[in-house]
């Protein structure tokens, strides 16, 4: 039986490959910065309840680097805590981390 308290939240993240940040970070091998990984997450939650104020950002991973594209992502609601997953296309976790 699913947990009541427990929620889950699927959408898709766009990392723009034309957006002038990776003409630094790469240049020639352009990846994401985790801090815009966990500012997409950040602003997912904001749009998925606009009441909610994060105090603490956790244990992120980063398995492999991330380049500009779009990517699915979750995010499940336990408790106070928000897990959050970015997965490739293939559904492989890429990054997770905890937001409180």
């Amino acid at each position: 039986m699913k947990n009541q308290e427990e929620q889950n939240w699927r959408g898709t993240f766009f990392f723009d490959p034309a957006d002038l940040i990776y003409n630094d970070h790469f240049p020639a091998s352009p990846v994401v910065p985790g801090s815009l990984i966990i500012n997409a997450f950040l602003q997912a939650l904001k749009r998925i309840d606009s009441r909610q104020r994060v105090s603490v950002v956790k244990n992120f991973r980063y398995v492999q680097f991330v380049t500009p594209g779009e990517y699915p992502f979750c995010i499940t609601r336990k408790k106070n805590e928000y897990f959050c997953e970015l997965f490739d296309a293939e559904a492989k976790t890429l990054v997770t981390g905890k937001l409180r």
